[in-house]
């Protein structure tokens, strides 16, 4: 009996450390943060019932799978991704500005596309919108 608890107390720590080195990979990406320009640029589109319309279009096509309808990441595209995407409800994404958020929708980052090429400007702010909505999380004051 105790050599069994023993044994399961050694499997335990190895899951514990494995799931870590696991966690700890994703760590070792690079920040992703907009350039300084980008990062302050505003939304120059109003945050209208209109707006929040396209921008759910948009979002249940294209981000839904993944980011989820709430944008908490648990879209039902993540079981297949080695990097899932972060909770966008929590507080550090809270901290990012229009342009930040707006530059990594256009931009990317993988395993996220960039959606600059296939979608207009005013397209992409009104994901914006509509983001802000669903995770009742206004812009921070710059």
């Amino acid at each position: 009996m105790k050599l069994h608890r023993q044994s399961l107390l050694i499997f335990a720590g190895a899951l514990a450390a494995a799931t870590l080195l696991a966690h700890a990979a994703d760590d070792k990406r690079e920040p992703w943060a907009a350039p300084a320009r980008a990062a302050k640029k505003k939304n120059p589109v109003a945050a209208t019932d209109a707006s929040f319309a396209r921008g759910r279009e948009l979002w249940t096509k294209e981000c839904a799978s993944c980011h989820g309808n709430t944008g908490r990441g648990d879209g039902p595209g993540v079981k297949d991704l080695e990097i899932k995407p972060g909770d966008l409800n929590d507080p550090h994404s809270v901290a990012h500005t229009d342009g930040d958020l707006f530059w990594k929708i256009s931009e990317g980052r993988k395993p996220m596309p960039g959606f600059a090429e296939n979608y207009s400007e005013e397209d992409r702010w009104h994901v914006l919108n509509y983001l802000r909505k669903i995770t009742a999380q206004p812009a921070p004051k710059s």
